[in-house]
This record gives C-alpha cells, sequence and structure tokens, in this order.
C-alpha cells in the first residue's frame, strides 16, 4: 500500500515553459542563475547558450578594455 501512495508524492520539482526574453531578463537582472535550473531538451539548451553568449558579449562590448584606461 505504501508503494502505491508514494507515486503521488510531490516532485521536488516543477517543469514549466518560460518565454526566451523573459529568462534573458531574469538572468540579465540576476534574479536567476544558470546553477538555478537545467534545459530539458537539446533546442532549450542551444536558447539558453545563446542568451548567455550575447549577454556575455554584451558586458565585454560596455566593459573599457585595457588600452583605453590607459
Amino acid at each position: 500500500m505504501k508503494k502505491l501512495f508514494s507515486m503521488f508524492r510531490p516532485s521536488p520539482f516543477v517543469n514549466l515553459a518560460i518565454a526566451p526574453d523573459v529568462l534573458a531578463s531574469l538572468v540579465e537582472k540576476g534574479q536567476i542563475h544558470a546553477t538555478d535550473f537545467r534545459c530539458l531538451d537539446f533546442g532549450s539548451k542551444q536558447i539558453v547558450w545563446k542568451i548567455f553568449l550575447s549577454l556575455a558579449k554584451s558586458k565585454i562590448n560596455t566593459t573599457p578594455n585595457r588600452r583605453d584606461r590607459e
């Protein structure tokens, strides 16, 4: 009988879908981090890679490099 009830236990995770622009906004604001979630399929993983790559590029482009400071 315990095994029957064990299949109705709540999961420790919530599966949800989020729009890429909303995810990018949350990451950019520091409200969610890459370690807070995992991608469940390759297509989602590619979108997340692009989000983080884009944010990294924008930070590199806005950070003055060493030659500009001298």
